[in-house]
């Protein structure tokens, strides 16, 4: 009997829950078919069967917590089986008749162990078992005293005993007044429906990772505003010919990528990563962008952004939103980045803070764009203005840095055409 065991969840992912089993104890599977879905704080990730096979004993139910390498089942293929027979009846013809096992690449996030592990690990469900001594009543130092000099004196010393006080109990305090308007207004509570929803488990970790970066890193935000006139002039005058030249939309993503990648350039530090006392500057440029879906926030990545083109970067972005809707992003699509690019302005948000996406020191935040009167060569104009914000970790990233970079960033889309051509 073999055990599967939990992949490497990827970069920054330690966990994940156990969302459905798609096999029970007992049930045959085939090569390639889903035995377990696994959900982590980035995606859902089903584990196949490498080999065809009976599914033993589950031994991680829906929502158990795991991590890589805890075994989820049993597991009987068979192959121990006819080894066995075929040691007994020594015969190596036989012996090569065994199929070998399937040396499919695309299920390569599936491991089989064949030693199941020494000791089964503790799951960890978030809370922390605090144990309480029984109360032991101690010796008064000032009795402990007396009884010392008590017991110094010679035997025929007269010893006089004190009565003992008894300790008054005092009356506790009565509590405080309760406003009977408060009284009535929470018994009206009581009577309206509510409704109880369990946390899922990606929810939760979502959830702990956010308090862990806020609580470890120092984030701090600076904001600009960015005229957005000839990014929106580009879009209307040449965007059907750039739809028909390269089928796809011209979108405001690829222009933030590529001001982005300027910004970097310029000052590496936000393109880096804090390793303890060691800092790591990416001499690569993946830059992670925010999507919403039904399950959530995720940061799917696009590769090497610096070379790829303008239509290259809104084809990926146009998949990234096929995959939110359908649910089917994949680890590979989610793991790693540099820094990240996040707009809350296709909600109508016109200002937020964004937080940081671990381990990365720089994420940028897009708004809604709106017309507003401003000053240009000295005239009242209305102009398409967005606000920007970019959070950064202050503990590697000067003030001045991330000012300047945001000014970069700025500067790249208000001159939104030298950016197309030197790209």
């Amino acid at each position: 009997m073999e055990e599967i065991v939990a992949p490497d969840f990827g970069e920054s992912v330690f966990e994940a829950s156990v969302g459905k089993w798609f096999k029970r104890s007992g049930e045959t599977v085939d090569v390639g078919e889903p035995i377990v879905e696994l959900h982590t704080d980035k995606a859902v990730q089903e584990i196949n069967a490498v080999k065809s096979g009976v599914i033993g004993t589950i031994l991680k139910e829906v929502d158990d917590v795991v991590r890589p390498g805890d075994a989820l089942c049993e597991f009987d293929s068979g192959t121990e089986t006819a080894v066995a027979s075929d040691e007994e009846e020594s015969s190596p013809e036989s012996v090569n008749d065994i199929p070998p096992e399937s040396e499919d690449t695309t299920i390569a996030n599936q491991v089989i162990s064949e030693e199941p592990e020494a000791e089964s690990k503790e799951e960890d469900n978030g809370f922390v078992e605090i144990q309480i001594s029984p109360f032991v009543e101690m010796e008064s130092p000032a009795v402990t005293e007396v009884e010392a000099e008590e017991s110094s004196e010679p035997a025929d010393t007269e010893q006089t005993l004190e009565p003992a006080i008894e300790p008054q109990e005092e009356e506790p305090a009565p509590p405080p007044p309760v406003d009977p308007q408060i009284v009535r207004l929470r018994e009206t509570e009581d009577d309206k429906p509510t409704r109880r929803e369990r946390l899922s488990r990606r929810r939760l970790t979502i959830a702990r990772r956010m308090a862990e970066v806020q609580a470890e890193a120092v984030m701090t935000t600076t904001y600009n505003e960015v005229d957005m006139y000839e990014v929106v002039r580009i879009r209307r005058d040449f965007g059907d010919q750039f739809l028909e030249a390269n089928d796809v939309k011209l979108g405001f993503m690829s222009f933030f990528v590529k001001a982005v990648l300027n910004g970097l350039r310029d000052f590496p530090v936000l393109n880096s990563e804090l390793d303890g006392d060691v800092l790591i500057y990416k001499e690569f440029y993946d830059i992670g962008i925010a999507v919403a879906s039904d399950e959530g926030l995720v940061v799917p990545v696009v590769r090497d952004a610096d070379k790829k083109s303008f239509a290259d970067i809104e084809r990926e972005i146009r998949g990234f939103a096929e995959k939110a809707r359908s649910g089917s992003f994949s680890l590979a699509d989610l793991v790693g980045g540099t820094f990240t690019i996040t707009n809350g302005g296709v909600f109508g948000s016109m200002m937020s803070t964004p937080i940081l996406n671990p381990p990365q020191v720089g994420i940028l935040g897009m708004h809604n764009i709106v017309d507003r009167p401003v000053v240009v060569d000295g005239k009242i104009d209305i102009r398409p203005m967005m606000y920007l914000a970019v959070t950064y970790d202050h503990r590697v990233v000067e003030g001045a840095q991330a000012v300047q970079f945001l000014t970069r960033v700025k500067q790249s889309l208000e001159s939104a055409e030298l950016l197309m051509l030197a790209n």
